[in-house]
C-alpha cells in the first residue's frame, strides 16, 4: 500500500488575493421579468380563443404569468404549457388554429425563460456570453418550428397530393427524432 505524499505545511499569513473577471453580467430579476411577460402572454394567446371578457382573459394570464415567474421550476412552466394545448384543443377551431403561430414560439420561449430562471439564484448575476450559445439555438429551433407551422398550415388549408403530406410527415418526424437525440 502506498502511503500518501507529505504535504508542505502553509505558512500562516493572509489569504492569496485572486482576482476574477467577467464580462456584461444580467441580473437575476431580469430572467424573471422575461419569464413574467412571456408567460403572461402565452397564457392570454391560449385562453382568446375562448370567448371569454378580454378583462378576465388577462386576468387569468397575469395570474397564471405570476404564478409561473415565482415557481421557475419545471413542473410550473410545463403545465402552463399543457393548459395552453389543452384549452386550444378544447375550444380551438378546427382542423388547425391560428393561435398556434403565436404558442410555439411563446412556448418554446416561456420554457427557456423558466430554466434561466431556475438556473440563475435570486440576487446572482449571470455573464451575457453564458446566453448566446442557448440564444443560437432558440433561434435555429424557432425558425424550424415556424417553418413547420407554415407547411401544416399549408397543407391544412389546401387539398394536396398524399405523397406531399406523406414528404411533410417524414420531415416532422425527422425533426422529432433531432430533437429527442442526446446532445454531446
Amino acid at each position: 500500500m502506498r502511503m500518501p505524499a507529505r504535504r508542505e505545511t502553509v505558512t500562516p499569513g493572509p489569504p492569496p488575493r485572486l482576482v476574477v473577471e467577467t464580462g456584461p453580467t444580467f441580473p437575476a430579476w431580469t430572467a424573471r421579468a422575461a419569464l413574467l411577460l412571456l408567460a403572461t402572454g402565452f397564457g392570454a394567446a391560449a385562453l382568446q380563443t375562448t370567448g371569454l371578457a378580454p378583462s378576465f382573459v388577462w386576468g387569468v394570464a397575469l395570474g397564471l404569468g405570476i404564478v409561473t415567474a415565482y415557481l421557475p421550476a419545471p413542473p410550473v412552466p410545463h403545465l402552463l404549457f399543457l393548459v395552453g394545448g389543452v384549452v386550444l384543443l378544447v375550444d380551438g377551431t378546427a382542423p388547425f388554429d391560428p393561435a398556434v403561430f403565436a404558442l410555439l414560439p411563446l412556448g418554446h420561449l416561456v420554457l427557456r425563460a423558466a430554466w434561466w430562471s431556475d438556473h440563475v439564484p435570486p440576487g446572482a448575476r449571470a455573464e451575457l456570453r453564458a446566453l448566446a450559445p442557448d440564444l443560437r439555438r432558440v433561434v435555429v429551433l424557432q425558425s424550424a418550428m415556424l417553418v413547420v407551422a407554415l407547411a401544416v398550415r399549408s397543407v391544412a388549408l389546401a387539398d394536396v397530393s398524399s405523397a406531399v403530406a406523406a414528404a411533410l410527415g417524414g420531415l416532422a418526424v425527422l425533426g422529432v427524432v433531432l430533437l429527442v437525440r442526446p446532445r454531446d
